[in-house]
């Protein structure tokens, strides 16, 4: 039987660290599923190519 979660709930799930970089935990998987740190200061362009006028 599954408990029942709601709103607000707090619980301990289960936590693998799958890879550290910098004494940080970049990817980590939570009941089966992975997650991965997307750090804010990461610049990540939108179109790779350059449109030429």
């Amino acid at each position: 039987m599954k408990r029942q979660f709601e709103a607000n709930d707090r619980y301990r799930p289960i936590v693998t660290i799958k890879k550290i970089k910098k004494d940080i935990p970049t990817v980590i998987e939570v009941s089966g599923r992975r997650y991965v740190h997307d750090n804010a200061d990461t610049y990540k362009p939108k179109n790779k190519a350059r449109k030429r006028v």
